[in-house]
């Protein structure tokens, strides 16, 4: 190497003049952001694995696993969603980062060989998927002795203020068909801590450590928390789905109306969650 020469990966020269440049550096998403951190410190970081993110969405952790690992590894990445393929395919371009592979496909039926994966992470995927025993069945094929998993979800009591209030609502109109409809969405999105343990240790996993933590989101009022986009997108279509279409502009109303401030006068919704670090026996 020449004197004044220096590595490919200084100094890059990124165009960040392009109409979607802005887009590739704000690369964290809100909601993904507070258990993807957790998640990141968890993994052991070595060099020449096989690693792969199930239910990458955008990017995140994917691409920032990748990085951190090094072109000695290769990072798989495996989502069903065409447009996060598209999206993170632009992220990974722009960047020139050569050892991430995307998959398009279901994580109940993962296209990799038996005991290949030495890492497999996945940042709020794995309470989302359709067969969650077929996944972790799959994890446990491909993976190799000794790979880690590192898993956060989100728990049954995110949003308990918001829920506690809806049920409240359906429970004074003796609405017990919805409720009951709004208890199975809880548990099929945010299974108890101990069924999700089981699904690590019924498919040959050795849980090493689960580490508990919570945060807040917080709105000036219930009109803000209803309008937010992450509220419209990602839990109100769930939610519709609950009440029939002529009664939800009624009942949602109500149920903002029972939400109470917090001392401070802000309307704060808790998101507990769970980082699940496992190996494989």
């Amino acid at each position: 190497m020449k004197k004044d020469s220096k590595p490919d990966y200084i100094g890059a020269d990124y165009n960040f003049d392009t109409p979607l440049s802005s887009s590739v550096i704000d690369e964290l998403p809100l909601w993904s952001a507070p258990f993807g951190l957790k998640l990141l410190d968890t993994v052991v970081y070595r060099k020449n694995i096989t690693a792969l993110d199930i239910g990458f969405g955008t990017g995140f952790p994917l691409i920032e696993l990748a990085q951190r690992l090094g072109k000695s590894s290769v990072v798989y990445g495996i989502d069903p969603w065409r447009p996060s393929h598209r999206r993170a395919n632009y992220r990974i371009k722009f960047f020139g980062i050569t050892n991430v592979k995307l998959l398009f496909a279901a994580a109940e039926k993962i296209p990799l060989g038996d005991n290949s994966v030495d890492l497999i992470i996945s940042n709020n995927g794995i309470n989302n998927v359709q067969d969650a025993d077929k996944v972790f069945g799959e994890c446990g094929r491909i993976a190799k002795s000794g790979a880690q998993f590192v898993a956060t979800v989100n728990l049954d009591g995110t949003m308990k203020e918001f829920y506690q209030a809806f049920f409240k609502v359906l429970k004074k109109y003796r609405m017990k068909s919805e409720s009951d409809s709004l208890k199975k969405h809880i548990y099929e999105k945010r299974r108890p801590l101990e069924e999700i343990v089981s699904l690590f240790t019924n498919h040959g996993f050795s849980i090493i450590d689960v580490f508990t933590d919570e945060f807040t989101m917080k709105f000036s009022d219930t009109e803000a928390f209803f309008g937010h986009s992450l509220i419209r997108t990602g839990f109100l279509p769930n939610w519709e789905k609950v009440l029939s279409k002529g009664s939800r502009k009624k009942l949602f109303k109500e149920v903002l109306e029972e939400m109470r401030p917090s001392a401070d006068g802000s309307y704060a919704l808790t998101i507990p969650f769970a980082v699940f670090n496992s190996a494989k026996l």
